[in-house]
C-alpha cells in the first residue's frame, strides 16, 4: 500500500487523511448489515454514487476516474492484491454543467473474493481527467486492461498489476490535465457490509449524526438535504457468490484435462485428470470451502455420468455428450441455464 499516498503528496501535497471518511446507516437498499465471517462468505466493493466538485477549472469537458487498490488475507503466505481503473459510462465526457450534479453508479469495482480476514487494506481515489487527445486514449487504455483481466480473479490480475498502477501513474502525473477529487488510504476491519461516505472536507467538520443516504438515487444528505461538497459513496458488500469462479484459469485447465480424460473412454484416464482437477480446486485461493466442495461434488457426478455403472469404458454417447462441455457447465450454483448439448 501507499502508492495512492505517495501520488497525492506529490500532485496534490494533501494527505489522504485529511478527508472525512464515514460510515453511512443503509436506507433500506439491503447492502448494510449482513455478517461477514472468515472463509463464509466473499467481499465486493462498489461505487454507489459521487459529486464532483474540483474539475471546474478545466473549462472544458472530463472523464471521471475511479481506481481502487485492495489487499485481503488469502491462503498461502502472501496477501492476495486487486487494482481497479474504471472510467464508467455515465463518468464519460462530463463538462461544468455536471459539478453540482449527484451521479449515480452502483459500479462494481472489486469481484466477489473470499473473506479471510481482517484487515482489509485500500486505496480508493477519485480523479477527474481533462478531455483530450492524448489523456483519453490513455485513460481508456488503463481501464480496459482492468476490465479484461477481471476484478474477482487473484491468478488474473497478477500479471497486469503493475500495468494498471504505472499507467494511472501516468494519468495523474499530468498535473494540468487531472485533478483528484477524492482519495483514501486504509486499513478496515470487516464484522459486517457497510456502506461509507468519503467526503472532502477535514476531519471533525462533519457530524455524522447528521448523514444519511437518499433510497431514491444514493445520494448523500446533511440534515435531509444534498450535501454540498464533493463526496463518494461506497460500499463493502456480502456475498455468498463469487460470480468469476468460471472464469479460475488453473480450474478451466484441470476441466479440460478431464473433458478430454472423459473422451478417450478410459475410466483410469479420467479418474487421475478428475485427481487432478480436485487438487487444482483445494489450492484455489479464488473460492470459500463450502463452493470448493460443492464443485468437487459436481465434478464427481460429471464423473460419474460418464461411466455409469461404474463401467471400465465410457460410452460413445458419454463421450460425445462431453466434447463440448466447458467449466461453467458444473452450475456451481445452480443458476445456470439447462443445456442443450
Amino acid at each position: 500500500m501507499g502508492w495512492l499516498n505517495t501520488l497525492l503528496n506529490r500532485v496534490a501535497g494533501v494527505a489522504p487523511t485529511e478527508w472525512t471518511l464515514l460510515p453511512v446507516p443503509d436506507p433500506g437498499l439491503g447492502i448494510a448489515g449482513k455478517p461477514i465471517a472468515p472463509d463464509q462468505c466473499y467481499i465486493e466493493l462498489y461505487v454507489e454514487s459521487l459529486r464532483l466538485k474540483k474539475a471546474r477549472r478545466f473549462g472544458t469537458t472530463f472523464h471521471g476516474v475511479v481506481y481502487s487498490f485492495a489487499s485481503l488475507a488469502h491462503t498461502g503466505s502472501n496477501r492476495a492484491e486487486l487494482a481497479a481503473v474504471t472510467k464508467p459510462q455515465n463518468l464519460a465526457a462530463l463538462d461544468a454543467n455536471n459539478l453540482d450534479r449527484v451521479i449515480t453508479v452502483s459500479k462494481r469495482i472489486m469481484g466477489a473474493m473470499p473473506w479471510r480476514g481482517d484487515p482489509l487494506e485500500l486505496e480508493l481515489g477519485l480523479f477527474s481527467v481533462k478531455a483530450g487527445n492524448l489523456l483519453t486514449p490513455l485513460v481508456d487504455y488503463v481501464a480496459k486492461i482492468s476490465e479484461k483481466v477481471g476484478i474477482g480473479v487473484v491468478t488474473n490480475l497478477n500479471p497486469f498489476l503493475p500495468l494498471i498502477t504505472e499507467g494511472l501513474d501516468m494519468i495523474a502525473g499530468q498535473t494540468a490535465d487531472t485533478v483528484i477529487e477524492l482519495a483514501i488510504d486504509t486499513d478496515m476491519s470487516l464484522a459486517e457490509s457497510i456502506l461509507y461516505a468519503l467526503i472532502a472536507l477535514p476531519k471533525g467538520e462533519v457530524n455524522p449524526a447528521e448523514i444519511t443516504i437518499d433510497k431514491t438515487d444514493r445520494k448523500l444528505l446533511q440534515r435531509g438535504t444534498p450535501f454540498d461538497a464533493g463526496y463518494c459513496v461506497f460500499s463493502t458488500r456480502y456475498s455468498d457468490q463469487n460470480p468469476d469462479w468460471g472464469s479460475i484459469p488453473a480450474l478451466q485447465q484441470a476441466y479440460d484435462d478431464v473433458k478430454g480424460a472423459i473422451g478417450s473412454g478410459k475410466h483410469a484416464n479420467a479418474q487421475e485428470a478428475l485427481a487432478g482437477f480436485n487438487r487444482q480446486v483445494i489450492m484455489t485461493p479464488d473460492l470459500i470451502s463450502t463452493d470448493k466442495d460443492r464443485l468437487r461434488s459436481k465434478a464427481l457426478d460429471d464423473f460419474k455420468a460418464a461411466f455409469p455403472g461404474g463401467g471400465q469404458s465410457a460410452p460413445a454417447s458419454a463421450r460425445e455428450r462431453f466434447k463440448g462441455r466447458v467449466l461453467t457447465d458444473l452450475d456451481l450454483y445452480g443458476d445456470r441455464p439447462t443445456s442443450t448439448r
